[in-house]
């Protein structure tokens, strides 16, 4: 959903960033809303596997470093 607010008070726009620091919000800048049949870049994950069968971690050795 897309609405457009005028804010007229300086701790308004301190809430509203708080909101966008919690992830409840999106603030975008003016001019940059995306129109219907635009498409999202998606992005691509690739993760790597590590065998850690046999491994033992050595706390001693990790605080020394």
């Amino acid at each position: 959903m897309t609405i457009t607010i005028e804010v007229v008070d300086k701790n308004a726009v301190n809430l509203l960033l708080e909101l966008e620091k919690l992830k409840i919000i999106r603030l975008l800048p003016v001019g940059s809303l995306a129109r219907k049949g635009d498409s999202v870049q998606k992005k691509e994950f690739k993760a790597i596997q590590i065998d850690t069968k046999g491994f033992k971690f050595d706390r001693e050795e990790a605080n020394e470093r």
